[in-house]
C-alpha cells in the first residue's frame, strides 16, 4: 500500500495545479466518493485522494455488480456467491443472502432471492418480499414489476400495493414524471404519468425514457428524433440510433454511407440537434462528470466536452467517470485515470 500512498501524494499536488486551470469544468459530487480497487485479487476502497479508506478484504468476483458502487451509504458486494452490503467503513451492514442486488435508490434496493425479485430497506429488511419474475427499481415512488414469465407489467408503490393496474407488454422506470410503456394493442410505446394516465399516446415503434426534458423516439422512416413532454417533435428524425441526453449532449448514430445502413458511427449532438462531435466512433457512451467513454477498434478511451480525446482508446474495458476518476482495465489489471487522461493509480491486479 506504500506505493499507492506515495502516488496519491504526488497526484494530489498535480491535481491542485491542474484544478486551477480547469475550475470551469464539471467535477461531479466527488468529495465523498469511494473507489474500488484490486490488490492481490482482493477488493478495497480508496477515498477521493486515492488513499486507502477500506483495506482490501473482499474477494474479487467478476459479476454484473462490479465495480462495486456506494449509493446512499451502502455498496453491494459479492461474498463468494452471495451478495450483501457494506457500509463506508467496510463493515457488513446487510448480511450476504442475495443472488443479485442493486444499488440503493430512494431508500430501497432491488434484490433477488431464489430467482424472485423483492425490495429491501437500508436495514436489510424486506419491505416487499421476493415474489416477482422481473422488476425495476423504485424511482419517483413507483416500480415496474412482472409477476411471472407470461404476465404483464404493472406498477407498485413502496408498500407493495398495486398503484397502476393497467397491463403493459413492457414498462420502464419513471423519469421526470413520466414512464415509458409498451401497450398490448399494437406493441407501440407511449408515456404515462404516476396515475397511469397516458400523457403521450402510444405511437412509437421504439422509444427511450425522458432525460433533461427530451426523449428519443423512432419516428418516420425508422429514424430517431426527440420529443418534449408534450409530445412535440423538438429534434427531427434523422438518426439511425439515439440515446437520452446527459449534460446537454446525446449520443446518436449515423450511417457511414447510404449503401449500407448497418455500418454506422457514433457521435454527439447538442439540444438543437447539431453535431458537436462528428460520428466517428464504433460506440459512444453518455457524458458523466464532463467526460464520455468512446470505443474504437475494440478498445475504450475518453473524450472531453469539446470532443477532444483525453485518453486514447487503448483500454480493454472502461467505466464512466465517478467524480474525478474513471476505472479502466488493461489486460487483467485495473487502475484509475484522472480527467486529463493520466494514470492516477497505475493498473494493479
Amino acid at each position: 500500500m506504500s506505493k499507492i500512498i506515495a502516488k496519491s501524494i504526488i497526484f494530489a499536488g498535480l491535481t491542485l495545479l491542474l484544478f486551477s486551470c480547469k475550475a470551469s469544468e464539471p467535477t461531479g459530487s466527488a468529495e465523498n466518493n469511494l473507489y474500488p480497487y484490486l490488490e492481490d485479487q482482493e477488493v478495497g476502497f480508496l477515498d477521493n485522494n486515492l488513499t486507502t479508506k477500506i483495506d482490501p478484504q473482499f474477494k474479487f468476483v467478476q459479476t454484473p455488480i462490479w465495480p462495486y458502487t456506494f449509493s446512499e451509504g451502502l455498496a453491494a458486494v459479492n461474498f463468494l456467491g452471495s451478495i450483501g452490503y457494506i457500509d463506508r467503513n467496510g463493515s457488513v451492514a446487510i448480511e450476504p443472502q442475495f443472488d443479485h442486488a442493486e444499488t440503493f435508490n430512494e431508500g430501497t434496493a432491488l434484490v433477488r432471492v431464489n430467482m424472485q425479485y423483492g425490495f429491501i430497506n437500508r436495514e436489510g429488511d424486506f419491505i416487499i418480499n421476493p415474489q416477482f419474475h422481473k422488476a425495476g427499481r423504485f424511482n419517483e415512488g413507483l416500480a415496474p414489476v412482472k409477476d411471472h414469465s407470461n404476465s404483464s407489467w404493472r406498477y407498485i408503490n413502496k408498500k407493495g400495493e398495486l398503484k397502476i393496474s393497467k397491463q403493459f407488454l413492457s414498462a420502464k422506470n419513471f423519469s421526470e414524471g413520466l414512464a415509458l410503456v409498451q401497450t398490448p394493442e399494437h406493441s407501440e410505446w407511449g408515456f404515462i404519468n404516476p396515475d397511469g394516465e397516458m400523457i403521450i399516446a402510444p405511437q412509437y415503434e421504439k422509444a427511450k425514457s425522458f432525460s433533461e426534458g427530451l426523449a428519443p423516439v423512432m419516428l418516420g422512416f425508422k429514424q430517431w428524433g426527440y420529443i418534449n413532454q408534450n409530445g412535440a417533435v423538438i429534434i427531427e428524425s434523422k438518426f439511425l440510433e439515439a440515446y437520452p441526453f446527459a449534460e446537454n449532449k446525446a449520443v446518436v448514430a449515423m450511417p457511414v454511407n447510404e449503401e449500407n445502413l448497418e455500418n454506422k458511427k457514433y457521435g454527439y449532438i447538442n439540444r438543437r440537434g447539431q453535431f458537436i462531435v462528428e460520428p466517428q466512433y464504433d460506440r459512444a457512451f453518455t457524458f458523466k462528470s464532463g467526460r464520455a467513454r468512446i470505443k474504437k477498434d475494440g478498445k475504450f478511451g475518453y473524450i472531453n466536452e469539446r470532443g477532444q480525446v483525453i485518453a486514447e482508446p487503448i483500454y480493454d474495458k472502461a467505466w464512466d467517470f465517478n467524480g474525478n476518476f474513471a476505472l479502466v482495465k488493461l489486460g487483467n489489471k485495473y487502475g484509475y485515470i484522472n480527467k486529463q487522461g493520466v494514470f492516477a493509480l497505475e493498473p494493479i491486479s
